[in-house]
């Protein structure tokens, strides 16, 4: 179990607003991959590492579906990011900026999701 402990991180945060510990264990539920790898295989590194950690404190998630042919990655929401109101800022501002910014072969990201707004919704 310990290749799925490295580059583990705990860390205790207190605000205003209260404290908060928190746990990143990049590597828990899949191994990293090789600065070679496949492209779509990075990208869903990234995303089970970095990204999928800060949406499932809000009861969400995100899958990658494909990269297309002209460089956009194809994602879909699930859990209280599908029907948030939020979502186009998460996906534009936190989601795109990151995966750009890491994977420059990208043009972009795409939203496949069929939102639909109800008590699962965070915001």
């Amino acid at each position: 179990s310990a290749p799925y402990l490295e580059d583990a991180e705990i860390d205790f945060v207190t605000d205003n607003l209260g404290s908060q510990l928190t746990l990143k264990a990049p590597n828990a539920k899949m191994r990293k991959v090789s600065d070679d790898a496949p492209l779509i295989e990075r990208v869903e590194y990234q995303l089970q590492a970095t990204i999928n950690p800060q949406l499932a404190s809000h009861g969400g998630k995100v899958s990658l579906m494909e990269i297309t042919d002209d460089g956009f990655a194809i994602l879909q929401f699930g859990g209280g990011c599908n029907g948030c109101s939020m979502v186009d800022v998460t996906l534009k501002e936190g989601i795109e900026k990151e995966l750009l910014a890491t994977f420059p072969e990208l043009k972009g990201v795409r939203d496949l999701t069929e939102h639909q707004r109800g008590e699962h919704s965070f915001y």
